[in-house]
């Protein structure tokens, strides 16, 4: 528990979900995506012909049963305790802390190419969360990128995202 979270009397951080409300966006996600799976299922033809099924029988199928479970599961999640937590506040700051870096890590990929954005990223989590020195923090960021390139790019000749530096480097 962090200063910012005082207890809620019972010696736990305050609830930043319940567990029924996770369950009901998960049966409504769920539900979105069983109708999804019907809607183009229906799109490339989900009926019978003569030669047998078409290409989206099974797959409709498959969505209207996603649907009917989801279904059974949004009802039973209505009806639930609304106390039950599922996920603390402090918890949930330290899946956030995780979370958001490494989103901003995929994003940055794109841009900045696969390993720069790997030394970075290395080195930013070493220092921020383990509280290593700079030097520590930069030199394995980088080691790990060379060897991770070095493994990819020569070893197994898989090319990965590039970016500037590497184009700047005739990589």
């Amino acid at each position: 528990m962090t200063q910012h979270d005082p207890d809620d009397g019972h010696g736990r951080s305050p609830t930043a979900a319940t567990r029924r409300t996770l369950e009901i966006i998960t049966a409504f996600a769920f539900m979105l995506l069983g109708s999804l799976v019907m809607w183009d299922s229906h799109r490339i033809g989900a009926g019978w012909t003569e030669e047998g099924p078409q290409s989206g029988y099974f797959p409709f199928y498959i969505g209207l049963l996603m649907n009917i479970a989801s279904l059974i599961n949004l009802l039973k999640a209505l009806r639930a305790n609304r106390e039950i937590p599922f996920v603390s506040r402090a918890e949930i700051r330290l899946v956030l802390a995780i979370f958001l870096p490494s989103l901003v890590y995929v994003g940055f990929m794109q841009w900045i190419g696969l390993y720069v954005a790997s030394a970075v990223f290395i080195a930013v989590f070493m220092r921020w969360q383990g509280k290593f020195s700079v030097l520590k923090s930069g030199l394995t960021g980088v080691i790990v990128s060379v060897i991770l390139f070095g493994m990819f790019e020569i070893w197994f000749k898989v090319p990965l995202i590039k970016g500037p530096i590497e184009a700047a480097l005739g990589f």
